[in-house]
């Protein structure tokens, strides 16, 4: 049974009360935002799975970086996909960067950087981490530091700013308030499903006598 929807709305607003953390910060745009950056004829445009073959599409959903953690997200959180070309002034389809903003309340909350034709370098993952950080500076975390999160990081900016998770060729950087919202989606969901469970167990205990009946 999926997870009831979670209205939390003192948390919902606090998402967005951060200060904004410089004029090129990309966590927090509307989509008129991103879309503006990003859709212009020799940077990007907008990217769709549809002409995918089968065994694509399974891979693509396969490597979708929410994968993990999907069942946890707001059911009106809106996903809009994105091909940046990773060359100056020219729109290569082959080496550039698949990018997944995550909308929640008409503004980024989680934003994928996903490397393609060349594999992620730290100076790549550096300097998007520099777009993010406005005055403040990035600290890396020991993963087995990182606590109080379902998406998991290995960078932190501020006490309650960002986060960010490097996963392969994957960069996500999201609202650490976001984060701690999944953390109490996921308390709620861990309940319910023990719940079922047990209602499922004391189902199964009454109806043994009878099932074995006649051996």
């Amino acid at each position: 049974m999926p997870l009831k929807t979670l209205t939390r709305p003192l948390l919902a607003a606090s998402l967005f009360c951060l200060p904004v953390l410089s004029a090129v910060a990309r966590i927090g745009d509307t989509p008129q935002q991103m879309d503006g950056r990003i859709l212009r004829p020799d940077v990007g445009r907008y990217f769709s799975p549809r002409g995918m073959n089968e065994r694509e599409l399974n891979q693509y959903q396969r490597d979708l970086p929410t994968t993990a953690f999907a069942r946890y997200l707001p059911p009106d959180l809106r996903e809009m996909v994105y091909w940046k070309s990773a060359l100056r002034r020219q729109l290569s389809n082959d080496d550039g960067w698949r990018v997944h903003v995550y909308y929640w309340k008409d503004r980024s909350v989680l934003e994928a950087y996903r490397r393609v034709g060349q594999p992620l370098s730290e100076f790549e993952t550096n300097a998007l981490l520099t777009l993010n950080r406005g005055a403040q500076t990035w600290q890396k975390v020991e993963k087995d530091k990182a606590t109080d999160t379902v998406i998991g990081y290995d960078y932190e900016l501020g006490e309650d700013g960002l986060r960010a998770k490097v996963q392969g060729n994957w960069l996500l950087i999201y609202l650490t308030r976001f984060d701690k919202m999944l953390v109490e989606r996921k308390k709620e969901q861990d309940a319910f499903d023990a719940a079922d469970q047990e209602r499922k167990r004391l189902e199964q205990q009454q109806k043994a006598p009878e099932s074995i009946e006649g051996f």
